[in-house]
This record gives C-alpha cells, structure tokens and sequence, in this order.
C-alpha cells in the first residue's frame, strides 16, 4: 500500500485524489441532494450524528452548569464544599428559581496527621520494585484495568467507554476544584527521603485524582450493569480502584489521606452522575472530615464502609439522600451503554 495521508477509518485525506475524482464522476447541473429534516432544538438524539468527543463536550456542561463550590467555615481554615442547584419550572418567581442540594464536602487533615502518614509512605515505598510495571501503566487512564474485570473492548462496547470517559472528566473537572482549594502538600514537600517513583503532579494532594476516577468509574459500572454492591464482580472493582489508589502511594506521590478523600469524592460523584442519567436514581452527600485523622489511618476499603455505624470516623454523611432531573444527552448516552450488555446476564 502506497504512504498517504490517512484519517478517521482510514479514509484517505489527500485533497488532490478527491479532486480528481470528482472531476470524473460528477453530473454537471444535477442538483439533486439528500433529504434535508433538520430536528427539534436541543433533541438529545442529534447526539448520533457528533464524534465522541463532541459528545463528551456537550455532556460535561450537563454535569457541571448545577455544581457550584464554596467554603464553609472561618477564614483560614474551613471546609471545601460542592453542591448542585437544581432548577424550578420556568414560570416560577425569580426568588425561588433555584434551590441547593449539598453533595460532597472535603476537609484537608492537619499537618500532624500528614507528618505521621509519611512514615508509611517510606514503608510502601518497598513494594516499589514488584509494582513499578503497574504504576506506569496507569498514569494513563486504566481502561486496560477496567477491562480486565468487565469485558470491554473498543469495537464491542464503545458507547460504555465513552460514558466512562465522561464520568472520568467529571471527576476531573470537580477533583481539581478540590485540590486548588485545599492546597494539600505532596508527600516530597515532606520528606526529601520520599523520592518518588515518578514525577510528582503540579497540582495539590487532596484528594487523589487517581483514587477519585477510579471509584467513579467502578460506581458508574456496577449500576450500569445493575450489580449489588455484593456481586463479585462489584468487588473486583473495588478491589481495582483500591489497588489504583494504593499504587499513587507506593509511588511516593500521596498520601493514604488522599486516597481516602478520592475515594468518597469518587463514589458520590458517581451517583451523581447516575442519578443525572437515570430518572429516580439519588446520591448521599457526603463529608470527609480529615480533622479527625491521626496520620495512622490505612486505605482498606472491605473494613472501612462509606456509610453507616460502621464507617470510620473520617467518612460522615451529612443531610437526606438528593436527586436531580436526569438530563437528555445523558440519558442517550446511558441508554446507548446499556444496549451493548443486553445480552450479558450476571448471575
């Protein structure tokens, strides 16, 4: 095959050979074109006709309009705060167009407890070695992680892996808000005996990015393929997520501190963003309240619930299960996810 310039699919990109065969296939004054209906404004299912990223684009402003973010508290130290604003029906008064519902709030632990959590960053630090070819492998997104546990490929499942890519820039987009405001320190700013595996992020510690993404995206697969929390492919994922979390502390880069504050972020987030897909679905709101860390806290998922009696001290929810109107273009996007595992039964 001849070198050329390619595009999308392969289809060829070189101006001159479209040229040429138009000169010699077009029918001179035929103006005969293809049906032109140009849909309702604002139809979700114009979403067919863009290119993924488009998709991620129009779905990520869905996400964030209702998000807002404020400080809670006194001057200097406070807690960062992020909630949705739900919209009243457009005739209702000025006064009450909008009404907040609290959604995840984030407390950075005190410098004690950080000082302390450095003692197990330089313990982990020996696992270094066993676990390097997996660090590396997942500074990129972790798709291929994912995919070890569900069954997805390109071909096979491509509208899941678009709707995991947009729960992904979710968490991004709100994990970042977090880590300005908060301003958390790195575990080298710390200790020079850290000397991390890989190149440390230039953006603040709490709550790991790494740890956020992958609770969100193991939350938005288990509902998508409708598993209870107890099936085992749900705690594959758990597992999974917790192993991501972990390996961002092995490398030197965090903290456990901060894989725990991604983790609640992550699993809000993600019913969050099931709840603006599926009608009557509804999140917890959430607080991780790293003022009561004493720096030896582990990240142990199995022993260590989000909610209930059980949860440890650090993980608080605070006011009534919330719920927002599911959006058009993300229910199109769910809807189109959901049709490539209709013939997947779980047991």
């Amino acid at each position: 095959m001849a070198a050329g310039l390619q595009g999308v699919g392969g289809f060829p990109q070189n101006p001159y050979t479209l040229i040429s065969s138009r000169d010699a296939t077009l029918v001179p004054l035929d103006e005969g074109s293809y049906p032109v209906v140009l849909p309702p404004v604002d139809d979700p299912e114009a979403m067919q006709r863009w290119e993924p990223w488009v998709r991620a684009y129009v779905c990520q402003a869905a996400l964030l309009e209702p998000l807002s973010f404020a400080k809670i508290g006194a001057q200097g130290a406070g807690i960062w705060h992020v909630e949705t604003t739900v919209a009243a029906p457009p005739d209702a008064p000025s006064a009450l167009s909008t009404t907040p519902k609290p959604l995840a709030r984030l407390d950075r632990p005190a410098v004690h407890a950080f000082k302390e959590q450095v003692k197990k960053v330089l313990s982990w630090a020996d696992l270094r070695e066993e676990r390097t070819a997996e660090i590396i492998a997942q500074l990129d997104p972790q798709f291929a992680f994912w995919g070890s546990v569900v069954y997805l490929h390109p071909s096979r499942t491509p509208r899941t892996l678009e709707l995991m890519n947009i729960a992904l820039l979710l968490a991004v987009n709100v994990e970042m808000q977090f880590k300005h405001a908060l301003a958390c320190w790195r575990p080298i700013e710390y200790s020079a005996q850290i000397q991390p595996l890989i190149t440390t992020p230039g953006h603040g510690a709490l709550p790991s990015g790494h740890s956020t993404q992958a609770y969100i995206v193991a939350h938005v697969l288990q509902r998508l393929l409708d598993l209870p929390d107890s099936h085992p492919v749900s705690v594959q994922l758990q597992r999974q997520s917790a192993r991501i979390a972990t390996n961002r502390v092995v490398a030197g880069v965090h903290f456990p501190a901060d894989s725990m504050a991604g983790r609640l972020l992550g699993e809000t987030l993600g019913e969050y963003f099931v709840a603006r897909c599926k009608t009557g679905r509804n999140w917890t709101p959430r607080f991780f309240d790293g003022t009561v860390m004493t720096g030896h806290e582990d990240l142990m998922p199995p022993t260590q619930p989000l909610d209930g009696p059980n949860a440890p001290d650090f993980y608080k929810p605070f006011g009534a299960k919330e719920s927002a109107a599911a959006s058009g273009v993300l229910r199109y996007m769910w809807d189109k996810a959901i049709k490539e595992w209709e013939d997947v039964r779980f047991q």
